[in-house]
């Protein structure tokens, strides 16, 4: 049977002074091979994991994740742990990658202690690691209502969620995610989720009503339902209108300095014999009025501008808009699939 630790390979990989994260990952995750130095040579096992570091090596992560996964569930060797974990990170499964770490480190501070001292370089790499790529990872919450928990099933990426799941923020993979929601009278809904790396996103379930048939009176006449109307504005009005206040203040401003440096020049001026303070209000009180000559230009553009663009903008029709609240939330219920709009 092979022996798990070669102190000369890891000597050796260890030469490598450790000038990138990832190079120490691929050093002793994958070129060392310590993982599976326990297995049973040619065992289902072993063969999965050499195929699983030779995908890696070609830069084929998705499979030889999934090689490095069925290698660990036949026969779970912390080294085989941490090869997985490394593979998912240079897969950016940041969730999954953080949580392999964390059991490798679990299952390390469990092995006696010559054990635990040979994981000691594998161990500083999947706690620096884990905890760079931490606030990487999303969360996706599921909220169901109450009273569909225990009718309702629900599944996400095809694992059933279990109730004590609903209503808690779970770390997730960047990455599409598929939603599966089936109801107690046979509704069946899907959606899809996106989420990106930081993002915290919640998922509503079951919360409209179950469909009913239509009444047997008539509906009230559109003129008694409630209405509520807003303009459509173009953002070009706000953003003229805030260059000419800008503008307009700026010039008075301006204008006010002036008359101020001018009354100092009247002061400290005789004819054209000026103190040093009078030269420097007068240099002041030129470039001030400049300033206002042009703040008040700009100012009166912009005031202009922006009654042109109300004018033009007050012609169009107004646009009816729903008086219900809105939701920033994924909704799957039987009367409702999309998502709400946003807060």
């Amino acid at each position: 049977m092979p022996v798990r630790q070669v102190p000369s390979q890891s000597r050796r990989c260890g030469s490598f002074a450790w000038r990138k994260r990832f190079l120490s990952l691929v050093v002793f995750g994958v070129l060392c091979r310590a993982g599976l130095a326990n297995a049973a040579e040619n065992s289902p096992a072993q063969v999965a994991y050499e195929q699983g570091v030779e995908q890696f090596r070609a830069g084929n992560f998705e499979v030889a994740c999934d090689l490095l996964a069925n290698s660990y569930r036949l026969e779970p060797l912390p080294g085989v742990l941490f090869t997985w974990a490394t593979c998912e990170l240079r897969a950016d499964r940041v969730a999954s990658a953080a949580q392999h770490y964390a059991e490798f480190l679990d299952a390390v501070s469990r092995l006696p202690a010559a054990e635990r001292q040979a994981q000691d370089e594998r161990r500083e790499v999947a706690q620096r690691e884990r905890a760079r790529i931490l606030p990487e990872v999303p969360y996706l919450t599921v909220v169901m209502a109450p009273e569909a928990i225990r009718t309702a099933t629900v599944h996400r990426d095809g694992v059933l969620l279990a109730p004590s799941s609903l209503g808690v923020e779970v770390p997730v993979d960047p990455g599409q995610h598929l939603i599966d929601f089936e109801g107690a009278d046979g509704f069946r809904a899907q959606q899809r989720v996106v989420l990106a790396k930081r993002e915290h996103k919640t998922i509503v379930l079951g919360f409209a009503k179950p469909r009913e048939a239509p009444p047997a009176k008539r509906p009230a006449p559109e003129s008694a339902q409630p209405k509520l109307y807003e303009r459509k504005v173009t953002p070009w009005l706000y953003v003229s209108g805030g260059v000419g206040v800008a503008g307009l203040l700026t010039g008075s401003l301006a204008g006010l300095l002036a008359i101020r440096d001018k009354g100092v020049v009247k002061d400290e001026c005789i004819g054209r014999a000026c103190s040093q303070r009078g030269i420097d209000a007068v240099d002041a009180a030129k470039l001030e009025s400049t300033v206002s000559t042009v703040g008040f230009g700009v100012g009166v553009a912009g005031v202009v501008a922006t009654a042109i663009l109300y004018i033009v903008d007050s012609g169009r029709s107004d646009v009816r808009v729903s008086a219900e609240p809105r939701w920033s939330v994924v909704a799957i219920s039987p009367d409702v699939l999309g998502v709400g709009a946003a807060f």
